[in-house]
């Protein structure tokens, strides 16, 4: 059973848009990922942001599902979401969630890849769920239109995040403090702005089905009645995977590979690849691009950098964080050399099973059963010791 410990409170500040000011922000991410030494860097930047909250919003008071009592001031969480934004079919469904643990005690930077086809309840009503996958629950919140009946904290902007937050916290037992957004636009800007990095690729693999942005309802020379017939016989990726024109062959060889941003993006979103596909490749793949990110920060030395580069980038992140939020995390990060990386991967060789849902959608269920936690919290917490 899990136990619970109260009330948790939820910061609800008006999410900003990112501009030159925020985009420290994304800097300190990074610093929190690897370990770069920019903390220095990032307190003298404190004066110039200035955060304020929206007095319209009211903080969110969320339980917070906790199978081991972990105490909710030994780590700071922030929670990195990638979306696809405008342009993009379902453009704010999360490709990426990936959860920074920082333990402070053990000088331990831990990495949460939590796999999007996740099944789990999210709140769309009031006072009632309904089970979705997690990449979802960023879209939900804010949409007003579908989801009319939301507490207040899942509206707007700002609902989005929470939203995200909520539903993580229930997955991995430990309250969300923060959360980034990138969208696939300020991605590929970040990594290009950086001069392109370098990835160590874990496995070689081919994707023969990667989508091409703008042609996704090719009809790649069929006629009405051929498509029609298409529809009756297939379904889901199966009907997709007729229409090969609306997809791109892509390729990585094993090793060292230099890449720019656009390749970046595919690197990590490719999904049906047959000897590296799915969530728990991509983990991985995410898991080598930061590596990459990190290497190229250090070589470009990017603490006295950070102006000219990160200056360009000024739509591209959305986060609740805060002043004070900020210096918290510079203070943990003061001796960041210190501190390790290490991943954590929900995948189906430890704590999940593969299932359908209802409408025959592929989904990820806890072993022990839907929207049962327990046993996923007890393995994310024996990985943090």
């Amino acid at each position: 059973m899990l136990h619970h410990q109260g009330l948790r409170k939820y910061t609800c500040n008006a999410v900003r848009k990112i501009n030159v000011k925020n985009l420290i922000l994304f800097v300190l991410f990074l610093g929190a990922l690897t370990g770069a030494g920019i903390t220095t860097y990032l307190y003298s930047k404190l004066a110039k942001i200035q955060v304020k909250n929206n007095p319209s919003e009211k903080s969110a008071l969320l339980s917070a599902p906790n199978a081991n009592n972990i105490p909710s001031d030994k780590y700071t969480n922030i929670l990195l979401l990638g979306y696809g934004g405008a342009g993009h079919d379902g453009g704010l469904l999360t490709d990426s969630l990936i959860v920074v643990n920082i333990d402070r005690e053990n000088s331990q930077v831990n990495l949460i890849s939590i796999p999007r086809d996740l099944w789990l309840a999210i709140p769309t009503d009031w006072d009632s769920t309904t089970n979705n996958k997690i990449n979802e629950a960023y879209a939900i919140g804010g949409n007003e239109t579908k989801y009319a009946n939301k507490k207040p904290e899942f509206r707007g902007d700002v609902g989005r995040g929470n939203l995200a937050k909520y539903v993580v916290n229930s997955v991995i037992g430990m309250p969300i403090n923060y959360f980034i957004a990138v969208d696939f636009s300020g991605f590929t800007k970040a990594i290009d702005l950086l001069g392109g990095i370098e990835i160590d690729v874990p496995n070689a693999f081919d994707d023969y089905f990667y989508p091409v942005k703008g042609l996704e309802n090719e009809t790649c020379g069929k006629s009405a009645q051929e498509i029609a017939d298409l529809h009756s016989k297939y379904s889901g990726f199966d009907l997709e995977k007729q229409f090969t024109c609306r997809y791109e062959h892509l390729h990585f060889d094993k090793g060292i590979q230099s890449i720019n941003g656009t390749s970046a993006l595919k690197f990590v979103r490719s999904r049906h690849s047959n000897e590296s596909g799915g969530d728990f490749a991509r983990s991985q793949r995410q898991f080598a691009l930061l590596t990459g990110i990190k290497n190229k920060i250090i070589s470009l030395q990017i603490i006295t950098k950070a102006d000219p580069v990160f200056d360009k980038l000024v739509e591209s992140v959305k986060t609740d964080m805060d002043s004070n939020g900020i210096k918290a995390l510079v203070n943990i990060l003061t001796n960041s050399s210190s501190y390790t990386t290490k991943g954590i991967f929900l995948t189906d060789q430890n704590v999940l099973q593969q299932s359908k849902s209802g409408s025959g959608q592929f989904i990820l269920v806890p072993r022990e059963g839907v929207n049962k936690w327990t046993q996923v919290q007890n393995y994310i917490f024996s990985e943090l010791k």
